[in-house]
């Protein structure tokens, strides 16, 4: 979280390491509302998972601070419900433990299924482009090789067996 805005104007390094604590440790029930709403407004998009956690665990340290922590239940909940599709079939095996993830937990686990998934769409994927041929090109150069205008033996009008 940026909080440089948050000292500029400090003129001594103890109102400057105050000052934030204050402000982010403000227990306002609109602030503990807000950051409410963005934990649970909280999307993956296009970002890599470690980004997306710090986003997540920014917001949990915040509303710790502000006094009203949110249960590793929640917190889960909150991540699970963020993430792409493509994280679908890991979450369902998650939510089936006992117990809560640990953040470091949660981590790991989404890492490793980023770090897979990338790993499966590089070995899926061509390594040089398909070209794009109309099939009406095939049929042609079919029937061009199929009918060459040579008559020699099982050659003529198309290979045949014996």
């Amino acid at each position: 979280m940026e909080v440089l805005h948050l000292v500029v104007g400090c003129r001594s390094s103890c109102s400057a390491w105050g000052t934030p604590e204050r402000v982010l440790a403000s227990t306002s029930n609109s602030r503990i509302m807000q950051l409410h709403g963005s934990l649970q407004d909280l999307r993956q998009g296009d970002e890599l998972v470690t980004q997306f956690m710090q986003k997540a665990n920014a917001l949990f340290d915040e509303l710790v601070v502000a006094g009203r922590p949110v249960s590793l239940e929640d917190f889960n909940l909150y991540v699970f419900r963020g993430l792409r599709g493509e994280f679908k079939d890991l979450v369902t095996s998650l939510i089936t433990k006992a117990e809560p993830l640990l953040y470091a937990d949660l981590h790991s686990h989404l890492l490793t299924h980023e770090f897979l998934h990338k790993s499966s769409a590089a070995i899926h994927a061509p390594l040089l482009p398909t070209p794009s041929i109309p099939s009406s090109a095939l049929v042609a150069q079919r029937q061009t090789f199929g009918n060459s205008g040579h008559s020699s033996g099982r050659f003529n009008g198309g290979w045949r067996p014996n």
